[in-house]
């Protein structure tokens, strides 16, 4: 005789144990959630409820949505543990990844994998061998093809277009790093994170060259000649293009 059993994945486990501690959390009993199911136009029972909180139902997408709404919080809080760390998550029954990995990919900001792109030998630094260096080399490529290929069909194109603007990639990137200087994994490697500080350096000085391009696009500054004071400056303007001295107006006699 066939078993009835569900058998939950490892998400799906997830889901239930996240629904039950939020829903504490918020001070909210399984009848209050079902209220608010209710309200939402996704009516479920306390009982349906309780079988999700025991990893006994699985929960199709659509219900899954509508008690991340009753709850006010985003699917992803529904999906992932509630943490950010070093500490390995299941994507799927053979593919971990650590918790900080999985929260970026539902973000938006990068692919299920774990490799951060800096990791590996630098190729102009002295001593580096060549070997080592070309396959860092090589493997940086290859994310940087995946995670461009993550990009463009995950996000809307509005978004996308605001994205890859060189600043705000740049800020990303140096976000990123700051994030894994400031909470290092667990016996990270010390060169690994002195490449990653020389990395975020640069990164800085690029963002500020290209934020100095957006304030002359919008905040142009007077362009004034060498050697030239802005009194002269201005007085060759008026002479020049016909223009009254507007402060000769103030002064003692001006007309």
């Amino acid at each position: 005789m066939a078993s009835n059993a569900v058998v939950a994945g490892p998400t799906a486990k997830r889901v239930g144990e996240n629904v039950k501690r939020i829903r504490r959390a918020r001070n909210l009993d399984q009848k209050d959630v079902s209220a608010i199911l209710k309200s939402l136009g996704r009516p479920m029972l306390p009982t349906v409820l309780s079988k999700i909180e025991r990893g006994e139902r699985r929960v199709d997408v659509d219900d899954l949505v509508a008690i991340a709404e009753a709850l006010n919080v985003s699917p992803a809080a529904l999906l992932l543990p509630p943490t950010f760390g070093d500490d390995l998550v299941n994507l799927s029954e053979d593919h971990q990844v650590t918790s900080r990995t999985a929260w970026r990919w539902f973000q938006g900001l990068k692919t299920a994998e774990d490799w951060e792109p800096g990791e590996g030998v630098n190729p102009a630094e002295p001593g580096a061998d060549p070997a080592i260096a070309a396959e860092a080399y090589e493997r940086q490529e290859e994310h940087e093809r995946r995670q461009a290929e993550y990009q463009a069909q995950t996000l809307p194109p509005a978004l996308k277009r605001v994205i890859e603007h060189p600043a705000l990639r740049l800020a990303s990137q140096l976000a990123d790093l700051v994030e894994q200087l400031v909470s290092p994994e667990a016996g990270a490697d010390p060169s690994a994170a002195a490449a990653r500080v020389r990395m975020a350096l640069r990164r800085h000085q690029q963002l500020g060259i290209e934020l100095e391009e957006l304030q002359e696009r919008f905040a142009p500054r007077p362009v004034v000649h060498p050697g030239v004071g802005f009194e002269q400056f201005r007085e060759r303007l008026a002479a020049e293009g016909g223009i009254e001295d507007e402060t000769a107006k103030d002064e003692p006699g001006g007309k």
